[in-house]
């Protein structure tokens, strides 16, 4: 077993599901047992491995070697935008109502397990606002969903403007909800939407409400870019 690693800031916070300045601050706070220098970071495998545990965090660290040679099975984004739909219209005045109305419609939730999933998104937003700018969220559960068979974005339109605690203070608009039964494939498609909407092109399509059909054949174009 490997007890020693280096990874960047950056790929370290997308490990851990987490914002790089989020993990930079609790680094210096001594919250986490993580060492920085410059933008390195430094720590035990196992002793990480472990605050994770204890704090309900995710933590997908790869340890080189032969057991870990396989690559990810590759998840499309646009097989994921597939099975979860679009809801148009969706009402709400703030973060809890919106994330409420979220539960109640999203596809493939069992009815005994739609109580948990918003409990489990109201715990990510009290960590960090999943408002990632440019008017769009992407609300997700820190931990898999055992009862999610295959991985689904939905994609919800809000009838009215939110505010969201966003990165930009910008209202949201649009919200891409993340469920996945595996950590790893979670982290595949939040980076491939996180692409998407860093794109100015594709915030202005989305301004435009697109159908369902349109939305989708625009995600294939930028999927293929990546």
């Amino acid at each position: 077993m490997v007890t020693d690693m280096k990874l960047r800031l950056d790929e370290l916070a997308k490990a851990l599901d987490l914002q790089r300045d989020t993990l930079d601050r609790w680094i210096r706070q001594g919250r986490i047992p993580v060492k920085k220098s410059g933008m390195e970071c430094s720590f035990g495998y196992d002793t990480l491995k472990n605050w994770a545990g204890k704090h309900n965090t995710p933590c997908v660290l790869e340890v080189p070697g032969p057991s870990n040679e396989r690559p990810l099975e590759a998840i499309t984004l646009l097989g994921a935008l597939t099975r979860g739909g679009v809801v148009y219209d969706l009402e709400g005045g703030d973060v809890p109502s919106i994330l409420r109305g979220i539960t109640d419609v999203v596809r493939g939730v069992a009815d005994g397990e739609r109580e948990t999933l918003y409990r489990l998104l109201m715990e990510r937003e009290g960590l960090v606002s999943t408002g990632v700018g440019n008017g769009v969220a992407l609300p997700h559960p820190r931990t898999p969903m055992a009862t999610c068979a295959l991985p689904a974005i939905t994609t919800f339109f809000l009838k009215h403007p939110v505010d969201y605690s966003a990165v930009d203070d910008l209202p949201v608009r649009v919200l891409f909800l993340i469920l996945s039964p595996d950590v790893g494939i979670h982290l595949q498609l939040l980076s491939k939407i996180s692409f998407c909407v860093r794109e100015s092109s594709f915030i202005r399509f989305l301004e435009g409400m697109p159908s369902e059909a349109d939305l989708l054949s625009k995600v294939a174009e930028f999927e293929a870019r990546l």
